[in-house]
């Protein structure tokens, strides 16, 4: 498959699901528990999302947030069918459905195919294609964009990460911090320069979370670093942790930011679920 006709088909995956949540959204029947806490939302999603895949006639193995993993094909699609599940089922409309198309041997972010990322309330597709570039809609973006406040987007859980980022925060007086809830949306907003940087201490994040967004940000020349200190591996056997993160377009704030909050990201984290 070519880079640039795996980019179309997730765009159109990615837009044709979020069309479907956003019909449904604030509705309380979209809330019911499934099991756990996969809601009818996220199965509802996820079934919506693959049907609209294999309408496409390719053959394909789906690495999905709520399915885990089945059917076969040399390419894989990670699968994201409702990234900001609280945001969406409270009718906060910032929450996205994601969709990455990878080889089957495929060992880093570096090396999918195409990717993207559909805000379900509004705003264009963000995706991209490897060697193709990034696009929000159909626009390809040719040059950053140069936000309006620089904007950090900070996540963090446990109550000590707190005292532990006493520093980075110091550092980086005058930034806007943000946590707007859709991890996915915010790493691709960071691969167009809309977000500065993007920092995760929780040591939660997937790969069905990160694999679309995370592919656009080093096709738009971003830097990721994982908790590690160097840019993670791509796990395509099932649904895996890639822990802590920093996304940044700027390399140098990237590096900067990690020698701040490096220990912060080793800490133990919840598995995935």
């Amino acid at each position: 498959m070519e880079p640039e006709d795996a980019r179309r088909i997730a765009v159109k995956v990615a837009s044709e699901t979020a069309a479907m949540l956003r019909d449904n959204a604030c509705t309380p029947r979209m809330a019911r528990v499934i099991r756990g806490e996969t809601t009818r939302a996220d199965q509802m999603a996820e079934e919506y999302a693959v049907e609209v895949l294999r309408a496409e006639g390719i053959k394909v193995r789906i690495i999905g947030e709520e399915g885990g993993v089945y059917g076969d094909g040399d390419i894989v699609a990670l699968i994201d069918p409702l990234d900001g599940s609280v945001n969406y089922l409270n009718c906060i409309p910032w929450a996205s459905v994601s969709i990455a198309l990878a080889p089957g041997n495929a060992r880093t972010f570096r090396e999918i195919l195409a990717g993207a990322v559909a805000p379900i309330f509004t705003g264009q597709p963000l995706s991209f294609s490897r060697g193709g570039g990034c696009r929000m809609g159909e626009t390809l973006i040719r040059e950053r964009m140069e936000p309006y406040k620089r904007v950090i987007a900070v996540y963090v859980e446990h109550p000590s990460a707190l005292e532990g980022l006493k520093g980075f925060m110091s550092r980086f007086r005058g930034f806007k911090v943000r946590s707007l809830g859709s991890a996915a949306l915010e790493i691709a907003y960071t691969a167009i320069g809309r977000i500065t940087l993007f920092l995760d201490v929780r040591s939660k994040l997937r790969n069905v979370d990160t694999a679309a967004a995370a592919g656009m940000l080093l096709e738009c020349g971003g830097s990721l670093i994982g908790a590690d200190g160097v840019e993670p591996g791509l796990d395509l056997s099932g649904v895996s942790r890639i822990g802590s993160l920093i996304a940044s377009l700027d390399h140098t704030l990237a590096e900067e930011t990690y020698s701040i909050v490096g220990p912060q990201m080793r800490r133990p984290g919840s598995p995935p679920s």
